[in-house]
């Protein structure tokens, strides 16, 4: 992961910027989600706020860990291993990462920048190789 301190700061202050909205916003993503990918949708046996809390926590635990990366990845490998069988995300991380990225820059509005898409796309990236990587260890054993 080739994050930058700027890009590390960007992503926790936007993050952090969103709290009043954050799980809306990721509620809104998996609306989002169902409407592209009806096929996949219906995996998911948890409500909408289920979904968008518990990615709300992924993702504040990995901004909370970017300084340490090689302890976060563990983390992430973890978490993937026990949500190895869990909907459908290792097919769609792709999708769903962009749909995040598209809802955080309606929530930011104006001050949003390529910068904070950037950092963003990494830092979520980071998360899902992390995650796959432990689905797959899963599988293997």
């Amino acid at each position: 992961m080739k994050l930058t301190i700027q890009q590390i700061t960007l992503v926790r202050n936007n993050f952090r910027h969103l709290a009043p909205v954050r799980v809306d916003a990721l509620q809104e993503v998996y609306k989002r989600f169902a409407a592209m990918a009806p096929e996949f949708d219906g995996q998911y046996h948890t409500s909408l706020n289920d979904r968008g809390r518990t990615l709300e926590s992924i993702i504040e635990l990995s901004l909370l860990s970017l300084d340490h990366p090689g302890a976060l990845f563990a983390t992430l490998h973890n978490l993937g291993r026990e949500y190895a069988n869990y909907g459908s995300w290792k097919d769609t991380y792709d999708l769903i990462s962009e749909l995040i990225i598209d809802v955080f820059a309606e929530h930011t509005g104006d001050a949003w920048t390529v910068e904070h898409a950037h950092a963003w796309r990494t830092v979520l990236h980071f998360i899902a190789k992390g995650m796959l990587e432990g689905a797959k260890s899963r599988a293997v054993a």
